[in-house]
């Protein structure tokens, strides 16, 4: 149940904030009262016009982050600011889990592709070293330098990293290149065109993109590897 509207799915209007307090404080007194603990504009709040819906006048609105409207409900000390404090804690928890599982969604993607790709140098008489070391100057390429390992890239660079490989596991189809320097100039070309390609139609490269959290699906998928390969052993 939606106790307060959230807008884009993580602001709040400051107006309907103070409205669900009940408070008989007017609302411009209320909001310069607050901003007395530090909260920044631009980072906790932003200001914006828009048309009042009874008189149709033109009044300043605060878009708060979720956050900010938590720590205001903390300050609130009533049982609808505890409720409201509750219900932004749960939002957060519901953001961060679709966030997650989103990442999840692309690194199964980029999990798979990777393992075509290391199918295809086993195939061709190459060892798992040898695919381990092209694939790692890939990236090398896609970063210009030291990649971030894949367990921590954020979506769009799982997203890159799919898109690389994909095109490289279609070319050494199509090309059947059984070089070990052959195919990893392809794996190198390919990386640097999806760096050009995020460069142009983001303005910015892979390696100005911050980590995230630690991906625990790659544990578990390298514990898995490690029960295989003993019992293999």
């Amino acid at each position: 149940m939606e106790l307060i509207k959230i807008y884009q799915g993580n602001v709040i209007s400051a107006r309907e904030l103070h409205e669900f307090f009940q408070s008989r404080e007017r609302f411009s007194r209320w909001f310069e009262r607050l901003q007395q603990y530090g909260f920044i504009e631009g980072t906790d709040y932003t200001p914006y016009q828009k048309v009042h819906p009874q008189n149709h006048q033109t009044i300043t609105d605060y878009h708060l982050t979720l956050q900010c409207a938590k720590e205001i409900s903390m300050l609130q000390r009533s049982e609808l600011g505890r409720s409201a404090r509750q219900y932004f804690i749960q939002c957060e928890q519901t953001l961060q889990n679709l966030k997650e599982n989103k990442r999840l969604e692309y690194w199964e993607k980029l999990e798979a592709v990777k393992g075509e790709l290391k199918n295809y140098f086993l195939e061709k008489g190459h060892s798992t070293e040898n695919y381990l070391q092209v694939d790692y100057n890939g990236r090398k390429v896609l970063f210009n330098g030291e990649p971030l390992p894949d367990e921590v890239l954020p979506n769009i660079l799982l997203t890159a990293r799919s898109f690389a490989i994909e095109m490289s596991n279609e070319f050494l189809k199509q090309a059947k290149l059984e070089k070990l320097d052959e195919i990893e100039d392809v794996h190198k070309a390919n990386h640097g065109d999806v760096r050009n390609l995020m460069k142009e139609n983001t303005g910015k490269l892979p390696e100005e993109y911050q980590s995230e959290k630690h991906i625990e699906a790659k544990d578990k998928e390298i514990d898995k590897n490690k029960d295989e390969d003993t019992k293999k052993g």
